[in-house]
């Protein structure tokens, strides 16, 4: 059984939910003017909560403003969960020959420069839906741009948690990260990261390589965990790491690695959705799992979109001024960490 129709806005930002009656396992939508086959709506996405792949469309379209622009222009990999997130799951990078004409696409050098790859590139809310309806619950974008895959808009400060660090320990690092990007003057986005971390997210001007962020990432990391040594880590193999500490990842700011960006739910159980946040609310009081699928709308309505400095052009740093400012505060001689 099909149903078309079109999405009115009833909010100057927000598009509202899809306009498909209960029940109705299959529809077409019209989608800024362009028609969206949507299939399998009632199969179940999420077990433990019972939402089912409709109800990830409708969260998608209501903030479709919102996650978009942090979408645009960038690679993007598709991880796909055909029956929700208790099945398989593959990741499929090449958009391969099925894709629709009216998707955007780029052929990007493969990360292990051994061929080109052609790229989806999620420019709209018709290609998010689309990609949506094929399962991808989140999405997983470069850093960088098609136009410019070798300079990364941002520098990316990735907290990840061991086993037994807790969510605590996580909060205390980020506030010791807060309090160098303060004594530096560093501009920095903070979200969650949907899972058990948090990232941090420093905007860049045009021209910078992989290279400088990342040593630009463990430069930050490091003055870091000086204040808090016994928290953190830097050893890379997982099954090395002291599983009581916050691993300081700064090695996933390189060619070809993706990111989820803010907005995108994660394949996890309850739906949570990795969502922007404010500095003040780095306390204890924070938790992730509050920030799901169908809690978010309430929060965008409120705060907006706390992470639109790390949009192209919005807020550029340059990484050779933030550095000579940094040397003229203190010495930044390499430091070993634990």
């Amino acid at each position: 059984m099909k149903f078309v129709a079109s999405v009115s806005a009833p909010h100057p930002l927000r598009r509202g939910v899809l306009p498909v009656p209960a029940g109705m396992d299959a529809a077409v939508v019209d989608i800024d003017g362009q028609p969206i086959k949507l299939t399998h709506l009632e199969k179940i996405y999420f077990p433990d909560s019972g939402y089912r792949k409709r109800d990830l469309l409708d969260f998608y379209r209501d903030v479709a403003d919102f996650l978009v622009p942090h979408l645009r222009g960038r690679p993007y990999s598709m991880l796909r969960y055909p029956n929700g997130i208790a099945g398989q799951s593959f990741f499929q990078k090449n958009a391969g020959a099925r894709l629709p004409e009216w998707v955007n696409s780029a052929e990007i050098l493969s990360d292990n420069e051994r061929g080109r790859i052609r790229f989806v590139l999620c420019d709209n809310a018709a290609t998010l839906l689309y990609l949506v309806n094929l399962g991808c619950i989140d999405h997983h974008v470069w850093m960088s741009r098609a136009a410019t895959p070798q300079q990364p808009d941002f520098v990316l400060l990735d907290l990840d948690p061991g086993p037994r660090a807790g969510f605590a320990r996580v909060l205390e690092v980020a506030r010791a990260i807060r309090a160098v990007l303060e004594r530096f003057e560093i501009r920095a986005c903070l979200k969650t990261s949907g899972a058990t971390g948090l990232h941090i997210l420093i905007p860049l001007g045009p021209g910078h390589t992989y290279r400088q962020s990342a040593d630009f990432a463990a430069l930050i990391m490091r003055c870091a965990a000086e204040r808090v040594p016994g928290l953190v880590t830097e050893i890379w193999p997982v099954r090395r790491r002291p599983p009581d500490r916050v691993y300081l990842d700064f090695r996933q700011n390189a060619y070809g690695k993706t990111l989820p960006p803010p907005y995108a739910v994660r394949p996890r159980a309850g739906a949570p959705v990795s969502t922007p946040l404010a500095w003040r609310e780095l306390t204890p009081r924070l938790d992730p799992a509050v920030f799901t699928l169908r809690t978010l709308g309430r929060r965008l309505d409120r705060y907006g979109d706390l992470m639109s400095d790390i949009l192209p052009g919005r807020a550029p740093q340059s990484l050779a001024r933030l550095l000579a400012r940094m040397e003229s505060v203190q010495d930044l001689s390499p430091q070993k960490s634990a």
